[in-house]
């Protein structure tokens, strides 16, 4: 009887780590941020409190320290007010598209968004709450895709956004 129940304890454990996850994402934790309007004040430039890493999941000095200044996304440096950019270094092949007005929990279509050939400027997204945005994130060091919402925004002060690293969306 003892070893029946060790056997079929073994049988459950194993076969909890090895349940294949439903999502569109590796990680199905939705994390979340925030970014400010890139300005600079008293000669003090706030970039890297604009700017944010999904790679290593945040903003501010520490992390610009760890990411060496490759962020993933900016906000509030365009000419266009309340907007994201994502060509930030020299080799960036990045590009960020609006999707529209979803929750987390809707389904909607994801597509195939291929990174530029060569570097080149990606136009600048503008920030609407409610909506999801699909970034691929493509340089030297980085290929990833990442989808994120804004949660709330307070228009040329900043932005909150939740987010999740996925899957390349598969070719239709």
């Amino acid at each position: 009887m003892k070893n029946r129940l060790t056997f079929l304890m073994s049988v459950i454990i194993i076969s909890g780590s090895v349940i294949p996850i439903a999502a569109q994402s590796p990680n199905e934790e939705i994390k979340t941020g925030r970014l400010v309007k890139r300005k600079t004040e008293s000669g003090v430039d706030n970039y890297a409190y604009a700017a944010y890493s999904f790679k290593l999941g945040g903003n501010g000095p520490a992390i610009q320290q760890l990411c060496r200044n490759n962020w993933d996304l900016l906000f509030g440096n365009s000419p266009t007010p309340d907007a994201f950019d994502v060509t930030m270094v020299a080799d960036d092949r990045s590009r960020i598209k609006d999707l529209g007005k979803y929750n987390w929990g809707e389904k909607f279509y994801i597509p195939r968004l291929s990174a530029y050939e060569e570097p080149e400027r990606e136009p600048s997204a503008k920030a609407i709450v409610g909506h999801m945005y699909l970034v691929h994130t493509r340089d030297t060091d980085n290929n990833f895709y990442v989808l994120f919402r804004v949660e709330r925004l307070l228009s040329e002060e900043s932005v909150e956004i939740s987010w999740k690293v996925i899957e390349p969306p598969q070719k239709p």
